[in-house]
């Protein structure tokens, strides 16, 4: 994982940089806001720990700016130990916060944490073009329009556009969608396959039958 540290304390942010390091993590390292804010557009990180307190743009302002590039987890750090610090850390998105002086162990594991919470969510969420779909609770959006779809249709949905542009056999769906045990027939593909279509009313987007092999999610350029 690529970590972005954010730390104006040379001895902490060593601290840090060497604790990732040491379990394989590959670190970005930056003593101001400004500068750290560079880095990220130029590189994305796949995570951030970051110190409230920096000289000119602050901390959880810079939180709030990463979030607004890239959904990515990030820890803020901090001296402060009162309540109303922490809770202004979360309006900005924080999504945890650890106050100095803390143990470089209880960081990582807090960093994994969250890490492990955002690829859980990235595997429930898939785009493709102008769809957008959350597994989580069974919700399709199409150009910013919210859609609820049959539990089946959705699931179908789900797996031809997690993978646009391959082609999938009936069989293949019926068994990740419907499962092994199934007992219809392979024409239960076709019927859901018409409905969607009837649903998805947009150029940008095309359910297209392959001949005598299945169906593929295409998505123009």
């Amino acid at each position: 994982m690529h970590v972005l540290i954010v730390e104006d304390d040379v001895a902490i942010l060593h601290l840090i940089e060497t604790t990732l390091q040491r379990v394989g993590h590959t670190v970005t390292t930056a003593t101001d806001g400004a500068d750290a804010e560079r880095l990220f557009m130029a590189n994305p990180a796949d995570a951030a720990i970051i110190d409230i307190l920096l000289p000119g743009l602050d901390g959880r302002t810079l939180c709030s700016r990463l979030k607004q590039l890239a959904d990515v987890p990030v820890i803020l750090l901090t001296a402060l130990g009162e309540w109303e610090e922490k809770r202004s850390g979360f309006e900005h998105g924080a999504d945890d916060y650890m106050t100095k002086p803390f143990i470089p162990e209880e960081l990582l594991f807090r960093l994994q944490a969250v890490a492990k919470r955002y690829a859980k969510n990235a595997s429930s969420l898939v785009t493709a073009g102008p769809i957008k779909l959350d597994l989580r609770d069974y919700r399709l959006e199409l150009n910013g329009e919210t859609m609820h779809l049959p539990k089946k249709e959705f699931e179908l949905l789900f797996q031809l556009a997690a993978f646009p542009g391959r082609v999938f056999t009936r069989d293949e769906l019926i068994e990740q969608v419907w499962g092994l045990d199934f007992e219809g027939d392979d024409r239960t593909v076709d019927v859901h396959i018409k409905r969607l279509r009837g649903r998805l009313h947009d150029e940008a987007v095309t359910i297209r039958t392959v001949r005598g092999v299945g169906y593929t999610l295409e998505v123009a350029p």
